[in-house]
């Protein structure tokens, strides 16, 4: 490579890194944007939990845009979580305003729209939003996630496993080889079991059932603690496991 070909290349990178730096100035922007689009959402909610008779309120918060449109807010609010990821346990407030099941429906459904707002978001601006938006720390994490045969299979583990931040693993499938429609078909309604037992905890709550409402509590802690326990295994395995199957393929392709 000659002197002028180095300059050019040297141009190249400068220009990607003065790319990287823009997007990082955009996600910035659009990320406070949201949190305070969020925080107008749900200030009514929040500003009631804790207090005496907060159920009610709670469900008042929502209803007072409207049957349809309260109920338009908390698809929003729970498509933003996925967005942002900050806002806690949402979906206990889908079981004290809709039930079990339907809350845990709305709060799927809600899941799903801010995957897909994630999902064009990320194909469109790539790589340097996603390390933006949760760090390059993360990236490197799951980065037994690039190039993975057994992809699905491998998120549908990542999904299960309590603990795992959920949100932080749909900005990063955009990035692999995995489809939409597979991703949406075979990986997110992995997330069901979860998001039904945190609205059956808050449905329970709400109608004075606290004999199921303990029980569904000591399922959710024994569930984290055995996810907090096992995780960083889980993913360490994983890791070594790509890490393997690279030198592998090298070491084949070098004979």
């Amino acid at each position: 490579m000659n002197e002028k070909e180095k300059l050019n290349e040297n141009e190249r990178e400068a220009l990607k890194e003065k790319h990287r730096y823009y997007i990082r100035i955009t996600s910035a922007v659009v990320f406070l944007l949201a949190m305070i689009g969020i925080t107008y959402l749900i200030f009514p909610i929040l500003k009631n939990l804790g207090q005496e008779g907060w159920q009610e309120k709670v469900r008042e918060a929502i209803t007072s845009h409207g049957t349809v449109g309260g109920l338009f807010v908390f698809l929003a609010i729970q498509a933003l979580q996925v967005v942002v990821a900050v806002v806690p346990a949402i979906q206990a407030v889908g079981g004290v305003l809709y039930g079990w099941f339907f809350g845990g429906l709305v709060s799927f459904a809600g899941i799903v729209l801010g995957t897909l707002a994630v999902w064009g978001i990320v194909k469109r601006l790539g790589k340097p939003l996603v390390e933006a938006v949760i760090g390059e720390k993360h990236v490197k994490r799951f980065g037994f996630l690039e190039d993975e045969h057994k992809l699905i299979i491998i998120l549908i583990i990542l999904y299960v496993i309590p603990g795992v931040p959920k949100d932080v693993i749909t900005y990063l499938v955009p990035l692999t080889d995995i489809k939409l429609r597979d991703f949406l078909l075979y990986v997110i309604p992995f997330r069901l079991p979860a998001i039904m037992l945190t609205t059956a905890l808050g449905s329970n709550l709400t109608k004075g059932n606290y004999t199921a409402a303990i029980v569904i509590t000591g399922a959710i802690v024994v569930i984290a603690v055995l996810g907090f326990i096992f995780k960083d295994r889980i993913l360490s395995a994983l890791d070594k496991r790509k890490k393997g199957g690279t030198a592998q393929s090298t070491a084949e392709e070098t004979k």
